[in-house]
């Protein structure tokens, strides 16, 4: 992984970042993480409270980080972002957004790694199960809720369930994430998936609008 900084406390947070991915929160050590970075263990408490405050303040840059890396894409990174760019994007300019918001999952190592991490030990630690929940589940269904709430208002989508739009287009996205697909098929999948979803949740009457496009070339 690359090294986010140069500092102690950051080189204690990148060597627990890969200890943690490789073995789990709870099977990791202070002794693990201080042999990692070259000092004695106690030299470590002079920079972290322990092991705990390690997770919390990693799990607090890491998050920050998916959310900066969405956003530079120009993607819905929090539920209260302006979604308009979704409603005024053509087909092609929506595919590249979409795929967009998606592309760190698969191609991004900190954030893979960060997957890794909550996902290593979401079956032996509650805390990292909820924040893998959080984080990869629970978050991305609520911007595309955000987004589908959006298209529904502008005429765009038919009216449907929003929630439930959001957890149906997620979740084979999610499949794709935690399959660890490469980003040059999870793009083409993207591609694919948005086609369907778009063709089963567009207004009727724009969709022949486009159709009557078609046959006039």
């Amino acid at each position: 992984m690359p090294k986010v900084g140069g500092d102690a406390r950051e080189r204690i947070l990148d060597e627990a970042f890969v200890l943690f991915s490789q073995k789990g929160y709870t099977a990791t050590t202070v002794r693990d993480i201080a042999g990692g970075v070259g000092v004695k263990a106690a030299s470590l408490y002079n920079h972290f409270g322990g092991k705990q405050e390690i997770f919390d303040v990693l799990i607090a840059r890491e998050t920050a980080y998916v959310e900066d890396r969405v956003r530079s894409a120009g993607a819905v990174a929090r539920p209260d972002d302006d979604p308009h760019a979704y409603s005024q994007a053509k087909r092609a300019d929506l595919a590249k957004l979409v795929w967009n918001s998606y592309a760190p999952f698969f191609g991004d190592d900190r954030i893979r790694l960060f997957r890794r991490m909550l996902a290593v030990s979401r079956y032996s630690d509650t805390r990292c199960a909820e924040l893998y929940q959080a984080v990869f589940v629970v978050r991305p269904i609520k911007l595309q809720e955000t987004i589908f709430s959006h298209l529904i208002d502008v005429g765009i989508f038919e009216p449907c369930d929003a929630q439930l739009a959001a957890e149906q287009f997620h979740g084979p996205m999610l499949m794709a994430i935690d399959s660890e697909m490469p980003a040059c098929d999870a793009k083409e999948f993207c591609e694919r998936h948005l086609s369907a979803f778009n063709a089963a949740h567009e207004r009727k009457e724009k969709k022949g609008k486009r159709e009557e496009g078609r046959k006039g070339k």
